[in-house]
């Protein structure tokens, strides 16, 4: 049974796809399951990852549904002590699950880690750093006002989705933030202050109508994480 379960959801991502998985087949701590979700790419997305004959890669084909659901599949798919996020077009440094792996054995009470990143654009280049605040205590507050967790840095003990459930499917975007606030609600939780992952900002796509949308889902976010914060 691997240490790790690394969940990934590809939607059209053959541009950065390469660069994403060879970064966690290049991890220091090799004690992984792999488990990605093809959601209905019609790019060439799907040739990329057939390529690969890593036997830690647990490959499946779907219909587009989202990346919500395509997450919550492979929870369901995984078997790992703990669960670790990855996007394709992002990039892991090789001793990213090392220092998230030994802060979580050395630290009992704490549900779920993130880390630092370093953002780059979409030709790879530096933008900036982008840290996150670190102790449980400053998450609780910053939680109420903005996302205290870059995504695919995250990694979560895997018995934390027994209590607290899955991603609400109802979330399109903003999923993660939904579920920090049943997280951070129930148990402690930190982000290693180390950049351990490159994180890309890509423009292309994101639309004026979409940006809305995310902007009126981080205010029922924050209210619902003031009444579990207050009353859990």
């Amino acid at each position: 049974m691997p240490k790790i379960s690394v969940i990934m959801s590809v939607y059209n991502g053959e541009k950065y796809l390469e660069g994403a998985v060879d970064s966690i087949i290049a991890q220091s701590f090799r004690d992984f399951e792999f488990i990605i979700i093809n959601d209905g790419s019609v790019d060439g997305s799907r040739k990329i990852l057939e390529s690969y004959t890593d036997p830690r890669i647990k490959l499946f084909h779907s219909q587009n549904k989202g990346l919500t659901k395509c997450l919550n599949e492979a929870i369901g798919l995984s078997i790992g002590a703990y669960i670790a996020r990855m996007d394709s077009d992002d990039i892991s440094l090789p001793d990213r699950f090392e220092r998230q792996v030994n802060f979580l054995n050395s630290n009992p009470e704490i549900a779920m880690c993130g880390t630092w990143a370093v953002m780059i654009d979409e030709e790879s280049k530096y933008v900036r750093d982008y840290p996150r605040l670190i102790t449980d205590k400053e998450i609780k507050k910053e939680i109420l006002f903005h996302n205290p967790f870059i995504h695919p840095s995250v990694m979560i003990r895997r018995e934390i989705f027994d209590k607290v459930g899955l991603y609400d499917e109802s979330f399109r975007y903003a999923q993660d933030y939904e579920l920090w606030t049943r997280i951070v609600s129930k148990y402690k939780t930190a982000n290693i202050p180390e950049k351990l992952l490159s994180y890309r900002l890509v423009n292309a796509g994101i639309t004026r109508s979409k940006n809305l949308k995310v902007k009126i889902l981080g205010l029922k976010i924050r209210w619902l994480g003031f009444w579990r914060l207050l009353f859990y």
